[in-house]
């Protein structure tokens, strides 16, 4: 059985069968054999490899080949209650209209440019908006399409004042490293990963404001020293609601940190995405198009909703179709510009109730 193994190891997914699977995941319990079997079939069905499935279920890739080569040393019953939670997700979105492809508006080409760019360049770059405009959806797509190691997409963890210390926990989990290895040796992990790396993507990047002096300090030590590596690969950082050069500065009067290694190493224009010119209506009648065929009036009404401020942009775009797609399958009837724009108006009214919220 051990020779059936290794014999498998290094196989696409696409090219084994799922007897194959069922000799990888031999000795293990029937229903966490049963779960990475769906999980085959789902990868072959939709034509994803590794890094796309990892993307789509928020396991780590590197978690996800070692699985699949049966040389994880972690518990295989706590991924497959993932993949079950996963495709729990798949049939609540069916139901409830989030199960939508990915939309390549100008915007997410134009991050895509950037990070590109970036990659090329190996500086770090600053990229900050209002939020919901879409750059974590870029960000993530473009790493599944760019990934066997080149790109490594992470989220600066958030309601923490030990902020740098959870990063690099959060980035050696991203990198398949075990949860069972030390601080040190993650670190030493971390730098041995990273040298086939070209591109950092790091979002969420205004969090480190909320952490303690002495966090975002690591956490600027460590960008410079570990992660940007003197140039070694390029790093994005993205910020929402941000303006993060302020935040630094101010920052280096209060703490007496010297951000000059970091500004030294850093593009000197900062990306800020404007929502009154950078949501086009192309792109929301490409998003609605996901859902149906929408008319003029409608792709007008939500395209002027989606430029306002503090509406939440693109994501109140999909709160309106999703909602609106509920409805129509409750009445069991297609999706229309009647049930989206009103829909749409509700939902407008409802928001205006919180406007003390964002004052």
């Amino acid at each position: 059985m051990k020779d059936e193994k290794n014999s498998l190891v290094g196989i696409p997914l696409k090219e084994r069968s799922q007897d194959d699977i069922r000799k990888i995941f031999a000795g293990e319990e029937e229903d966490v054999i049963k779960s990475f079997l769906a999980l085959h079939a789902y990868a072959c069905k939709h034509h994803l490899g590794i890094s796309a499935l990892g993307h789509q279920t928020n396991i780590p890739a590197g978690v996800l080949s070692q699985c699949f080569n049966h040389s994880y040393n972690g518990d295989y019953s706590a991924l497959a209650e993932r993949i079950d939670k996963f495709f729990w997700r798949l049939g609540q979105k069916e139901l409830y209209g989030g199960l939508r492809q990915f939309v390549e508006t100008r915007l997410a080409k134009t991050l895509w440019t950037v990070f590109e760019k970036v990659r090329i360049i190996r500086r770090i770059h600053i990229i900050q908006s209002p939020e919901q405009l879409g750059k974590s959806r870029a960000a993530t797509e473009y790493t599944a399409k760019n990934n066997s190691g080149r790109t490594v997409y992470t989220v600066l963890p958030g309601g923490t004042r030990n902020g740098c210390g959870n990063f690099i926990w959060t980035l050696a989990e991203q990198l398949g490293i075990p949860y069972s290895v030390k601080m040190r040796e993650k670190r030493i992990r971390i730098k041995q990963t990273l040298e086939a790396c070209d591109l950092v993507i790091i979002d969420q990047a205004h969090q480190i404001f909320s952490w303690a002096d002495t966090s975002v300090r690591d956490f600027c030590d460590y960008l410079i020293t570990d992660i940007h590596a003197d140039g070694e690969r390029g790093v994005v950082l993205i910020a929402t609601n941000s303006d993060l050069l302020n935040d630094l500065s101010r920052f280096r009067r209060r703490a007496g940190y010297n951000v000059g290694q970091l500004l030294g190493r850093m593009r000197n224009e900062v990306l800020t995405i404007d929502p009154a010119e950078d949501v086009i209506e192309e792109d929301v009648a490409a998003l609605m198009a996901r859902y149906y065929k929408p008319g003029k009036e409608a792709v007008r009404l939500i395209h002027s909703l989606a430029q306002h401020e503090q509406l939440g942009h693109f994501g109140l775009v999909d709160d309106i179709l999703n909602e609106s797609w509920t409805r129509a399958k409750a009445k069991k009837r297609d999706l229309t510009d009647e049930v989206v724009i009103a829909t749409a108006r509700e939902i407008v009214e409802e928001l205006k109730g919180r406007k003390s919220l964002y004052e």
